[in-house]
């Protein structure tokens, strides 16, 4: 009993902490509009912000989870936070594009340091890896609830105020974890350089499933990412819908993610990982197809939750990952994996806003209906031929 209670404890502080440091880059997303007028810049310098944070988001979960390996998990969880909300204070000061841009990339930084040890700790926990992985992930989906209150916020007070209420929640998480949430390291006698040595990172990604995960989730990641960014700013200049109902559809989609994750993850842990990871990147390339074909508020409703539910593709992802890694290197190993494929998803802003820039809405919309479909037609493949990847 008391193993059950500290588990879901932790489990619990955990989606705390996540919406603390996932809140300030869901409030960018909302704010970019208002940006762009205050600091008149391009939508390719958002691009490039974007672009800039999920580069260093993606180079700090490798070292992450292997300080959280060495060290302890909760130490790397609080000065992600406690940094967080620093890089808030930041951006909130930003006097240009270069400085959005250089923000951005030290929001990535910091706040990324936060998911790989967390998901190593949670897994170590939980026997239903997907469950745990999936109920953890609504911490990030809780945040687009707040998008109304968001929109008003910066009607009212302007971007920079709403990014200090950023740091405030960062704040407000660090203190739960630091009051709630134990761990000890894991094999605390290896030494960083052994755990990130060249030969062991090759030799995790040599393996053919660890590599076939890795891909899958760059696909759906490019997709994730560019959404959680550009979803509103679609809404606004593509449909021409208000920043109001851009938000308030934004939470929309968010509702559907997170009705969606932890399902996924359920049922990925009941029927198997790549039938619920097909199924969810299937639905989410209707969505894109709705959003990019048709521009009636109903219609649109519907591809947006669409699209929502195609985005619990993580938590089987996810969880398949951590099936095909050893206890004793999930830290570094999970690490490793998403350095992997949000390095290569960091490629989405300049992809999409590039593309957006030049051809249009509906081309950005088109290259992210592609990123979902191509990984579901190789899960397929995979199974049709019996590869066993």
């Amino acid at each position: 009993m008391d193993r059950w209670d500290h588990r879901h404890t932790v489990l619990l502080f955990c989606v705390v902490g996540y919406f603390g440091v996932r809140f300030v880059e869901f409030v960018l997303s909302i704010v970019f509009e208002e940006i762009k007028s205050t600091l008149d810049v391009s939508p390719l310098v958002i691009g490039l912000a974007v672009a800039a944070s999920t580069v260093t988001y993606a180079a700090v979960q490798l070292p992450s989870g292997a300080l959280g390996d060495r060290f302890g998990e909760r130490s790397v969880i609080l000065w992600s936070l406690g940094l967080t909300a620093v890089a808030s204070v930041v951006l909130a000061a930003s006097p240009s594009g270069l400085f959005i841009v250089l923000g951005m990339a030290l929001v990535g930084l910091v706040s990324g340091a936060y998911y790989s040890p967390a998901t190593a700790l949670l897994t170590d926990l939980f026997d239903g890896t997907g469950r745990a992985i999936g109920v953890h992930r609504l911490g990030a989906q809780f945040v687009g609830f707040t998008g109304p209150l968001v929109a008003l916020v910066v009607a009212g007070h302007g971007w920079r105020v709403v990014l200090l209420l950023g740091a405030v929640v960062a704040v407000l998480a660090l203190a739960g974890i630091r009051l709630f949430v134990h761990s000890r390291p894991v094999q605390p006698e290896r030494s960083l350089s052994e755990r990130v040595s060249v030969e062991t990172l090759l030799a995790l990604l040599s393996r053919p499933p660890v590599a076939f995960t890795t891909a899958i989730a760059a696909f759906a990641q490019f997709a994730e990412t560019a959404t959680f960014s550009f979803l509103p700013l679609l809404l606004q200049e593509y449909h021409g819908l208000s920043i109001e109902l851009s938000g308030t559809l934004y939470t929309g989609y968010f509702v559907a993610v997170t009705a969606g994750q932890p399902i996924a993850g359920w049922l990925s842990d009941r029927f198997g990982r790549d039938l619920i990871t097909s199924g969810a990147l299937l639905t989410g390339t209707a969505g894109f197809g709705l959003l990019a074909t048709h521009h009636s508020l109903p219609v649109i409703i519907s591809a947006i939750a669409l699209v929502g539910l195609g985005m619990s593709w993580g938590p089987p992802v996810q969880s398949r990952a951590m099936d095909r890694l050893d206890t004793t290197e999930k830290g570094t190993g999970f690490g490793l994996i998403r350095t992997m494929y949000i390095g290569l998803a960091a490629l989405n802003g300049i992809v999409v806003m590039g593309l957006v820039t030049i051809s249009g809405w509906s081309a950005g919309i088109g290259v992210l209906a592609g990123a979902l479909l191509l990984p579901a037609t190789a899960i397929c493949l995979n199974h049709a031929a019996g590869w066993e990847l």
